[in-house]
């Protein structure tokens, strides 16, 4: 079983700060404690960085202070004090909404795939349902156009959905 530093939260909240761009690229899980690791821009894309969300203005979490685990924290996709996406997250999804829209949908079919995304986004009791949907507007789509989405999809689907969805 993987180790989840979320699950080890204690009353005093020693969890450090992360800092990621605007694009999802980490720079660090430890900003509080070592302050010299961050960045105003990204070495990997130029982004500006934030530590907290646009929306709330709660921090990002980071390493657990105190833990002797040296494991991967990955980029959180919402914000959990509010909920809202990041805006990495955000882009990534108006990019799959772009890509439908250049491929020439139907409305119909964009309607499917606009009423499944939250679904396949986030696991949900609907994640399998929508996911089965999804799939059936990507398979209308034209291989270069597939391929794309796929990469995104992969990157931005929950886990549940991506089974779903074969990847």
């Amino acid at each position: 079983m993987r180790y989840d530093p979320y699950e080890e939260l204690d009353a005093d909240g020693s969890y450090d700060v992360m800092q990621v761009c605007l694009n999802g690229h980490q720079i660090t899980t430890s900003l509080i404690s070592y302050p010299q690791h961050g960045r105003a821009y990204c070495k990997d894309c130029g982004s500006p960085t934030i530590s907290a969300c646009p929306d709330c203005n709660a921090n990002m979490r980071g390493y657990l202070r105190g833990s002797m685990s040296l494991s991967h924290i990955p980029v959180p996709n919402y914000c959990e004090d509010c909920g809202r996406p990041f805006p990495w997250h955000e882009a990534a999804i108006e990019n799959m909404k772009d890509i439908l829209r250049q491929e020439d949908l139907a409305d119909d079919q964009l309607a499917i795939f606009d009423a499944a995304l939250p679904d396949v986004l986030r696991d949900t009791p609907k994640t399998e349902s929508a996911a089965m949907r999804m799939r059936k507007v990507l398979q209308g789509l034209g291989k270069p156009a597939y391929a794309v989405m796929v990469r995104v999809l992969s990157d931005v689907a929950s886990e549940s959905a991506k089974k779903s969805l074969g990847f």
